[in-house]
């Protein structure tokens, strides 16, 4: 009998060790929830906003930033980034090596020289719109007014925007 009441109190300590655990996760969500400040961190980056999906990331950067500008600081940025933006669009998508990439290192046949002329390949695309990008928002940045150029300062990808303020 001594057993059996030793194992039912077990249970119940499980039970009720489950439950705190149970009540402290609900409590954590809703003041989550509550707060606006997100204390669980996705392991996932956010989707890209909406109409932006089969633009190359130099192109949504530059969306972004246009953005934030006053309509002065929209002209001129314009002005800098329309021919920018045609000749990148004209460029193979990073997307589109992603995939050539994705193909070469699944074929077990692949050899080394393939497998690095597609590394390359990515690198070459990516660093020339970056490169690219990056000098022209110079130039832009020059023209522009103080204002916008704070404007132009634009997160990391991993850094969180702060919570907001009530």
């Amino acid at each position: 009998m001594s057993f059996a009441f030793r194992r039912v109190s077990t249970m119940r300590k499980l039970m009720w060790a489950s439950l705190a655990i149970n009540l402290f996760l609900a409590g954590a969500l809703a003041g989550n929830l509550v707060s606006g400040y997100s204390m669980f961190r996705s392991p996932m980056p956010p989707p890209p906003p909406g109409g932006f999906d089969d633009e190359p990331p130099g192109i949504r950067m530059l969306k972004n930033v246009r953005t934030r500008l006053s309509d002065e600081g929209k002209v001129i940025f314009d002005a800098e980034f329309n021919s920018v933006i045609a000749e990148i669009r004209s460029r193979p998508s990073p997307r589109l090596l992603t995939e050539e990439l994705r193909s070469t290192l699944d074929d077990p046949e692949a050899s080394d020289t393939e497998v690095r002329a597609a590394y390359a390949g990515l690198k070459e695309a990516i660093q020339e719109d970056l490169t690219t990008v990056l000098g022209h928002m110079a130039n832009a940045a020059i023209a522009l007014s103080p204002e916008d150029r704070r404007q132009m300062i634009f997160m990391g990808p991993g850094d969180m925007p702060p919570p907001p303020r009530q």
